[in-house]
């Protein structure tokens, strides 16, 4: 099944008196299940990409459409509810609250969806359990290695059960056996059914996808997947 499909997508950014286009004229299909990675040199789009992809940012023109919703379409709060239904997020520093324990962090997403506090706890802890972590529910942030922490994010990203995850350079603040246990966690869910997009500038996290796109000067230059 079609998940993503960008037709004709741009955007462009006012800055002082320039226009920058960032996106030049992109089309994107990525199915249900898939495992991109999003690679380009600094200035080449990706995070643009990623921005409205997430729905953070709106495009300047062209079609994007998630999960059947024309999202190019919609007001901010129907956008506000698409995020926080149908897309995780896992950035580079985390972006845990320091004050609040994992499982806690974890529940974050959950508390605009109606569930109580039970039920809430019962699925953040499933989800911390996935990435191994059972055993640091009640840990704050700065009692977690960096690694443990990504799983904390990662763990918050799955619990709304979203149609897709975005990972924003997800291994860069880690050391690269913790960053290729983190990549083994991404796969693992790959496997399970979730569909994963992530943007790196390093070739060895790219290898784990099964396709990878490549920017340059806000198009695609090359668009692989693996056999």
């Amino acid at each position: 099944m079609e998940l993503i499909k960008l037709s004709n997508l741009s955007k462009t950014y006012q800055i002082g008196q320039n226009e920058v286009e960032a996106l030049k004229n992109v089309d994107l299909k990525i199915q249900d299940g898939e495992f991109v990675a999003i690679m380009g040199p600094s200035g080449s789009g990706k995070s643009t990409l990623m921005n409205l992809l997430g729905c953070l940012d709106k495009p300047s023109k062209g079609e994007y459409v998630l999960d059947q919703n024309i999202i190019s379409e919609l007001d901010s709060n129907k956008l506000a509810e698409i995020r926080n239904k149908k897309i995780g997020f896992v950035f580079q520093n985390f972006n845990l609250l320091a004050r609040t324990t994992a499982i806690e962090n974890v529940e974050i997403p959950l508390i605009y969806s109606g569930l109580n506090f039970k039920e809430r706890e019962l699925k953040a802890k499933k989800k911390l359990d996935l990435v191994g972590l059972k055993d640091r529910i009640d840990h704050k942030p700065n009692q977690l290695s960096g690694g443990q922490q990504q799983r904390v994010a990662i763990a918050r990203a799955l619990v709304n059960e979203p149609v897709v995850v975005l990972a924003d350079e997800p291994t860069g603040a880690l050391d690269s056996k913790t960053g290729e246990e983190i990549m083994s966690i991404f796969q693992r869910l790959n496997k399970s059914g979730i569909t994963i997009i992530l943007v790196t500038h390093e070739i060895d996290v790219a290898s784990h996808a099964k396709r990878v796109i490549t920017f340059k000067d806000g198009v695609i230059i090359e668009d692989k997947k693996k056999n």
